[in-house]
């Protein structure tokens, strides 16, 4: 992994990773999300798209791997994403080369491979910040509890080293083949059930680097996002981020497109989304070139 001689960062290859399935997402998207992590990251040397189909359209130097059919089912498919979970299947990723996966609905600004140097050793694994944060007593609680109790997280962005980590895919397939169903509290989701996998080893993505759009940017009124879009230490963390991503359906890079100045968005739990400096900053400049708006 990354180390620092002389306050200087050894950076490493690294190889991107993206998953589709059906027709939410155009090749046009893939190419550009593709496109954008390379042109920030020279390290990134290696783009792989697992699809359930081959994609004519998608750029030919990015290189398509069909997602097995345990992951097709329509169970898989659904809103518990459980599909994502076939990264850590063996063969389909280069094992020599660290991972980073990121979701479709994506923004990328900076260089990702950064995130290499903040794992804590090729053992762990990274994910974005979930619900209710990750804290150590979780951790301590999964231990205790056999992991009926554990800290949760986002599999919008994931780090990892696949060679160390394709016990996740194979327990997982083992669970369904026993008869263990898509539901309870760590099997409901992809997300929840990685974090629950690699509770022992699991580290969270910084705010600093990553964020998701609606955690970051819309608070319960909008009184209180502008407030925080103006403290000058937020403006200076979001100045810095390496990118955006917008999981769920409440705010869609598709929707943020057509909004002009002051309009306001909610998402599905009534809370507004002010389109405006005082609440967005230096980073609304940022998504309007990455959309191509002006």
């Amino acid at each position: 992994m990354p180390t620092r001689f002389n306050n200087t960062e050894v950076t490493q290859h690294w190889q991107n990773v993206l998953i589709c399935w059906g027709d939410k997402y155009s090749n046009e998207q893939v190419n550009k999300l593709a496109a954008q992590i390379a042109l920030n990251d020279p390290d990134c040397v290696k783009t792989v798209l697992l699809t359930d189909v081959i994609r004519h359209g998608v750029n030919p130097s990015i290189e398509q791997k069909l997602i097995p059919d345990f992951y097709l089912k329509p169970e898989m498919r659904t809103s518990g994403c459980h599909a994502k979970l076939c990264m850590f299947e063996q063969n389909l990723l280069d094992a020599a080369l660290p991972a980073i996966f990121v979701d479709l609905d994506t923004m990328v600004f900076g260089r990702l491979g950064r995130l290499l140097g903040e794992l804590k050793s090729e053992q762990h694994l990274m994910m974005l910040p979930g619900r209710g944060r990750f804290r150590a007593l979780r951790r301590f609680y999964s231990r205790i509890f056999s992991g009926r109790k554990f800290g949760r997280a986002n599999s919008s962005v994931v780090v990892f080293h696949p060679q160390n980590w394709q016990s996740v895919a194979s327990t997982f397939r083992s669970k369904i083949e026993d008869g263990m169903k898509l539901k309870g509290e760590y099997m409901i989701t992809d997300d929840r059930y990685l974090a629950w996998y690699a509770q022992q080893h699991l580290q969270l993505v910084s705010t600093s680097h990553v964020v998701k759009f609606g955690t970051e940017f819309v608070l319960p009124a909008a009184w209180m996002s502008k407030i925080k879009g103006r403290l000058p230490w937020v403006e200076k963390r979001r100045s810095n981020l390496l990118a955006i991503t917008f999981p769920g359906t409440s705010f869609e890079p598709s929707e943020i497109v057509h909004l002009t100045k002051n309009m306001t968005l909610k998402d599905d739990r009534g809370r507004p989304l002010i389109w405006d400096d005082a609440t967005i900053g230096s980073v609304k400049n940022k998504i309007q070139c990455y959309l191509n708006v002006s």
